[in-house]
């Protein structure tokens, strides 16, 4: 599909096709490539990118029906961040934005807005962007170094600056695979 340039055009986003797997080198890459350490800012990286943060309220939430990533072009996105939330779920939503832009935009080359709920297509783009996010954020090669030091998911969080939800999922994807 071409990329439909006119303004105010978005397509929709569409599954980007990797395995998990996949998806989980693609971000641990991107964040070994950035030399980060775990829990460090990845506002830089967004920035980076090209990417900005807008910020919106309860008001703006409501009446939104738009996604949380409007994809310009090529190193040019914008996120929305809900401002009621705590800084552990504005990392993971953050994180899960960036891969919308990495996996369904493809780095920008498509003009999308991704839905956050709806179809089973969206589904899986949204189950995209959450994988995404993890090994972005927990990296699976540091993460399981850590883990056979502790399984205390509190601990594995702190250290990732996840929440233990997101730690307890990370936990049991790698002790799967």
């Amino acid at each position: 599909m071409l990329l439909d340039q006119s303004k105010n055009v978005y397509l929709s986003a569409n599954p980007c096709g990797k395995s998990r797997e996949e998806i989980d080198k693609l971000a641990e890459d991107l964040f070994n490539e950035n030399r980060l350490s775990p829990g460090d800012d990845i506002v830089p990286i967004l920035k980076k990118l090209g990417g900005s943060i807008k910020y919106i309220g309860m008001d703006d939430c409501l009446d939104s029906t738009d996604g949380s990533i409007s994809v310009e072009g090529e190193g040019k996105f914008e996120i929305l961040v809900f401002n009621f939330t705590g800084p552990l779920r504005d990392r993971f939503t953050i994180a899960h934005e960036l891969g919308h832009y990495i996996l369904h935009s493809d780095y920008g080359k498509y003009r999308i807005k991704a839905a956050r709920s709806g179809s089973d297509k969206v589904e899986k783009v949204e189950s995209e962007a959450n994988y995404f996010a993890a090994g972005f954020l927990m990296p699976k090669g540091l993460f399981e170094k850590e883990l056979q030091k502790t399984k205390d998911p509190l601990h594995l969080a702190s250290k990732f600056m996840v929440s233990v939800l997101a730690a307890k999922i990370r936990m049991d994807f790698c002790e799967r695979h």
